[in-house]
């Protein structure tokens, strides 16, 4: 009778509003005394067997679970060294409601090899049962097929220091009926995203939890839950049992944690991909994640008190990628009060905004998603940003990392869209800064009002790209270009002064065109921010329609084959959305480098650069030798944007 979100046979899944509606039905009804054997018994073929965890919860759903397939832990515990492969097969036939003899093909092979290598019948058990009425001769090939597979998936999934494929399966999940952990291959999910459950849970203080062995994930890490006297992992499975789930993705469980010396280098290797890929576990729109908001099995607790603590599933830098529309409560026990209703009114669950015209700002989401929670390390909070922008590659899960490396990573595999958006809002809020892209610091900074305008998601040129992707891996600053809109001729910028008191200022620009003509333009209403020289040629790029950034130019880098323009950021100017002039405007691709990657270069030689057909300075010819000597010491390359696997040389020039 559990309420089952989804099916095995693809049929329109029920509305979790509906499954919420009849969790809170058979609470009431358990306070009205109606039987518990109709309240919590599911259905199925097989013998039916009663699991009640003691002692006694406060929580209905974890009272006690009536129906066939999942076996006690007095029966899962059963040493393989006990049971003979005839043993096996009459308990296996009994409990699946089955007749198999062993004289069908393969049969026997399998339940030797399984007694072989298993440690108890638990793990016996759920290896066989969801392939039980499967071809036994191949059974075992199969699953070694599928192994390589598996290993090959995640094998390839790590390019280098980075994630090429963020969506990966999770490494193990947990299997309710044998109550054991097993390797996602071994698990017959094909329909995964409509059969593997989550659990979303906040860790309570680290005082507060207790580390406990379990034959449930083979005794291979401690698993930490909460000391109280109602808080088990045979709580929580009768909960998600009487549910309706069967499998189930639970971090403390499935994912490899600390506290086992021996292995501490596999865990750092196993996180490496887990972590960051965790996002992907959550993001199927009908997959069923059971969330418990005051602690893992723990009863719900809507008090102002609870909500407050750092430790609430509300106030946690991870939860924000668990957060989905399709959530079942955990823990609930039936009780209401004001605070029940305040929470749920203003507390619910909220799920990421995904790609569309309902919330095209997702920029802004993440900011403040991160900002008001918490985490164990800050380095957490830079991963969880990860998943929330939908990058396509992620960065590795490197304990070892600052928080600042970490975010200088993320950038690179940012999509060109949601770096223009990050340019875009740090132009917005740091104006005067001379960085493009923020640093971690600033860009935690920004706030509800440093939006980026639907409108501006229409613009021509709103990518920022990656100017040399094969060094996406490395813990560098990375060089950007986009194909710019900019104001014809190198500018001379005149401000005359604020025109009134809401900041707007008077703005001159003189322009030299291809010809050598001079074009004047005025602006009589912006906000001007920046220090520009007048003794520096500028030019001015859009960055969005009512954003412009007034750059200086430093110099050019072959792009394409293309001598194009090398830029440093000076500042901005801002217009009313209303009042953007019309001016006449090109096209050209353009790179943007940073103040310190400028005084880092160490190039002796500078070449003169031409600025829209004119010299910035005299030229003769015997400026071939420090132009040949500057393509031979250049260290930066070119970058196609029709062929991003090629990285040919470069000619690249700026001032030392």
């Amino acid at each position: 009778m559990g309420v089952h979100l989804t099916d095995n046979s693809r049929r329109q899944p029920y509305s979790a509003m509906k499954a919420r509606r009849e969790v809170w039905g058979r609470i009431k009804m358990s306070e009205l005394g109606v039987p518990l054997d109709r309240l919590f018994t599911s259905n199925g073929q097989g013998k039916a067997f009663s699991l009640v965890p003691e002692p006694r919860s406060s929580i209905p759903f974890q009272w006690v679970h009536f129906g066939p397939g999942a076996i006690p832990n007095i029966l899962a515990n059963t040493p393989c060294t006990a049971l003979n492969i005839p043993e096996a097969l009459d308990l296996l036939n009994d409990i699946l409601g089955t007749s198999h003899l062993l004289t069908k093909p393969g049969l026997e092979r399998c339940l030797d090899h399984f007694l072989r290598n298993s440690q108890d019948f638990g793990q016996v058990y759920g290896s066989l049962r969801c392939h039980w009425r499967s071809n036994f001769t191949r059974l075992l090939s199969d699953l070694a097929e599928k192994r390589t597979e598996d290993e090959a998936t995640r094998r390839n999934a790590l390019d280098g220091d980075h994630i090429s494929n963020s969506q990966v399966p999770p490494r193990r999940v947990w299997d309710l009926y044998s109550n054991r952990v097993f390797p996602y291959y071994a698990i017959d999910l094909d329909e995964a995203s409509h059969t593997l459950w989550t659990i979303s849970h906040s860790w309570v203080r680290e005082s507060a939890r207790t580390d406990v062995w379990t034959p449930i994930n083979g005794y291979e890490w401690p698993v930490s839950i909460p000391k109280h006297k109602d808080a088990s992992l045979n709580h929580v499975r009768v909960e998600l049992l009487n549910l309706g789930a069967e499998y189930v993705w639970l971090d403390v469980l499935c994912l490899r944690q600390r506290g086992c010396p021996e292995n501490e280098e596999l865990r750092k290797e196993e996180w490496k991909l887990d972590v960051p890929t965790i996002g992907y576990v959550y993001s199927f729109q009908y997959r069923p994640c059971v969330t418990y908001f005051n602690g893992l099995g723990l009863p719900f607790d809507p008090s102002p008190r609870a909500l407050a603590s750092t430790r609430h599933w509300c106030k946690r830098v991870w939860t924000v990628q668990e957060a989905t529309d399709n959530w079942l409560p955990g823990g609930a026990t039936g009780a209401t009060s004001e605070d029940t209703r305040r929470f749920f009114r203003e507390h619910l669950p909220r799920s990421i905004p995904r790609k569309g015209l309902l919330f095209l700002d997702h920029m802004a989401f993440a900011v403040q998603a991160m900002r008001g929670r918490h985490s164990t390390t800050e380095l957490d909070r830079v991963h969880g940003l990860a998943y929330i922008l939908d990058c396509e590659t992620l960065p590795i899960y490197d304990e070892g990392i600052s928080p600042t490396l970490a975010w200088i990573a993320l950038l690179k595999h940012m999509s060109p869209f949601s770096r223009w958006r990050v340019a875009l809002r740090h132009a917005k809020r740091y104006p005067d800064d001379t960085s493009l892209l923020p640093s971690w610091r600033d860009f935690m900074r920004c706030g509800r009002k440093d939006t980026v305008h639907p409108s501006d998601y229409l613009w021509s040129y709103s990518d920022l790209r990656l100017l040399d992707p094969s060094r996406v891996h490395m813990l560098e600053t990375g060089a950007y270009f986009h194909k710019a809109i900019y104001l014809f001729g190198p500018v001379v910028i005149n401000r005359e002064g604020k025109e009134d008191e809401s900041g707007y200022e008077k703005l001159k620009l003189q322009a030299a065109g291809a010809s050598g003509d001079l074009s004047c333009y005025e602006i009589r209403k912006c906000k001007i921010r920046g220090t520009f020289s007048r003794d520096v040629k500028h030019v001015i790029l859009k960055l969005a329609s009512d954003v412009w950034v007034v750059a200086e130019v430093n110099g050019e880098q072959q792009v394409e084959g293309k001598l194009e323009l090398e830029v440093i950021k000076r500042g901005c100017i801002f217009f009313p959305s209303d009042k953007t002039p019309r001016l006449q405007w090109s096209t050209r691709c353009v790179v943007y480098i940073s103040e310190g990657e400028d005084r880092r270069r160490k190039v002796v030689f500078r070449r003169p650069v031409t600025l829209f057909g004119q010299r910035s300075g005299n030229t003769s010819a015997s400026d071939n030798a420090p132009r040949r000597a500057l393509r031979a010491h250049s260290r930066i390359r070119t970058f196609s944007r029709d062929r991003l696997h090629q990285a040919p040389n470069v000619t690249a020039t700026g001032a030392p």
